[in-house]
């Protein structure tokens, strides 16, 4: 389709713009989750127990999979650039999948500037793009999903189900692996295509071959994910029920009383509200909010609102997931207030975007003079997605909450990433004992992963606790066991092994303490 290669680069180059300005000011690495994401990348080919069980359960493995080949190259990998070039890629392709979108949608010019310009003037989400964290790969796979659902139902030609699975049920795989958002998305795409088949008069049957052309490929990749936690952890849902689930963190917000979304749809409302108004942001909202009454008044239910509608998808299943208990969100309007995990919503800014474009181009094409009412259309969101960013430029860590959490992760992780630095700068050789799951500075450190012995090295880990100085020259921990931890599996079991056995360290001399963490070096290492 012409255009979308320009448009795929302008992306990108918007992508390469924020990524410099946030690795200048060494905020890329702010969130403890998006080093987390590089160490777990580099440890499937790093690491004294290299493989794809490095992967965990934890998240979803595209993420990984996808950082694999660029955090081989050290500096990538210490300097979060691994995430910065894997986030711009995915805007680029967010950018192209919604202009093929919106040209399906048979939208103008300036509605397609419109709809760019929503999700390119979006700070929050040029900031998730220079991070590890998965929104940029998830927003870029539900893109791509619908614009190749876009392309196969608006096509002048019946595509068969090869094509649908190969530009539509391939990049919902690739959503599906990556966060469980996409699995509700694959869901409702299915629901789409049978729609679209039986007005088409193609018939029932018809409709559950291409139903299951499309979703085939997205089963396959839940099959092979069930498969991949029945062998490394013996059982098919470990991913749901297991020590590092989503499951184990929010029964520690619910038995402190924290889950207060759960089973409280008003609430799980307002939350969900107050994290779209600070993180797609109130000219965004109201325009969508008009583009969706006028889309509704002018399409009704047809194919193409249904496809927009299907945008939304996310939101939706963020709304469910937090009434039923199964997704932490903090704000300003929680109970208690905070800022935590607000920057799921941004997976409905592209649905923000589409919506946008819509009423720009709907209104023109309503009114007789509509090339001076596009226009000034046009302009109005300009001014106002202007407006908007420099009402958030004035205050943005408290103003966008997904900032706001990452500032206070950058104070929240200041001293642990300075002992990092530390240990990256004097570091002569030997292994590294430290528990990965609460110290998430590997990426800080700088050095080769194999030198590391920690959880995910297994049984090793479990033996060097019990003798360090057997393997290790290098002990980093907390100085005391942590009681407020956001589930069990984040205490450091390293200093829990350690606090109240002395004689394990007789071999080690404290080389480096700051008021929360210690690091020791064996004595006698030549």
């Amino acid at each position: 389709m012409p255009g979308t290669v320009a448009v795929f680069a302008l992306g990108c180059l918007v992508g390469i713009v924020a990524s410099w300005w946030t690795v200048r000011a060494g905020t890329n690495l702010d969130y403890g989750d998006a080093m987390a994401h590089l160490t777990i990348a580099q440890r499937i080919t790093d690491s004294r127990a290299p493989g794809l069980s490095q992967l965990g359960t934890v998240w979803l493995p595209l993420p990984h999979l996808l950082l694999l080949p660029l955090v081989q190259v050290e500096w990538l990998f210490s300097t979060g650039v691994a995430a910065c070039i894997l986030g711009s890629s995915c805007l680029g392709a967010s950018c192209a999948a919604l202009f093929r979108i919106m040209v399906r949608l048979d939208l103008g010019r300036a509605a397609q500037a419109v709809g760019l310009g929503v999700l390119l003037a979006n700070p929050a989400y040029l900031y998730v793009g220079t991070t590890a964290l998965t929104e940029p790969v998830l927003v870029a796979a539900l893109m791509m999903c619908l614009a190749g659902l876009a392309g196969w139902a608006f096509s002048p030609r019946a595509l068969s189900g090869g094509e649908l699975a190969v530009f539509a049920g391939i990049p919902a795989a690739l959503a599906v692996l990556t966060r469980y958002e996409g699995w509700a998305l694959v869901i409702s795409a299915t629901i789409f295509v049978v729609i679209v088949v039986l007005r088409q008069g193609r018939g029932v049957r018809r409709a559950a071959v291409l139903a299951a052309s499309f979703a085939g490929p997205s089963v396959a990749a839940v099959g092979w994910w069930l498969a991949y936690n029945l062998s490394v952890y013996g059982t098919p849902t470990e991913f749901l029920t297991g020590e590092y689930s989503a499951a184990a963190y929010t029964r520690v917000f619910a038995d402190s009383g924290r889950l207060t979304t759960a089973g409280n749809p008003g609430l799980s409302l307002e939350v969900l509200g107050e994290a779209m108004l600070e993180n797609i942001g109130l000219v965004a909202l109201v325009v969508a909010a008009a583009g969706l009454v006028v889309m509704t008044l002018a399409w009704g239910l047809d194919n193409r609102s249904l496809l927009v509608w299907l945008a939304g998808t996310s939101t939706v299943f963020l709304f469910v997931s937090l009434t039923t208990g199964q997704h932490i969100m903090t704000n300003d309007l929680s109970l208690p207030t905070g800022a935590y995990n607000n920057r799921y919503v941004l997976s409905g800014l592209p649905w923000a975007a589409l919506l946008a474009a819509v009423l720009v181009a709907l209104v023109g094409a309503r009114v007789r003079a509509h090339r001076l009412l596009t226009g000034l259309a046009m302009a109005a969101v300009a001014v106002g997605l202007v407006a908007q960013n420099l009402w958030w430029a004035e205050d943005p860590d408290t103003r966008v909450s997904v900032i706001q959490e990452a500032a206070v992760q950058h104070g929240a992780y200041r001293e642990v990433k300075e002992v990092a630095r530390w240990v990256g700068a004097h570091y002569d050789g030997g292994g590294i004992l430290m528990d990965e799951s609460s110290l998430l500075v590997t990426p800080v450190i700088g050095i080769d992963h194999a030198a590391y012995v920690n959880r995910a090295t297994g049984p090793l880990f479990e033996a060097t606790l019990q003798d360090p100085a057997s393997e290790v020259r290098w002990i980093f921990m907390h100085r005391e066991v942590e009681t407020r931890v956001e589930n069990e599996s984040s205490v450091d079991r390293v200093t829990e092994a350690f606090v109240d056995a002395p004689d394990l360290l007789r071999r080690y001399v404290v080389v480096h303490e700051t008021a929360a963490f210690v690091v020791y070096r064996r004595v006698d290492a030549g």
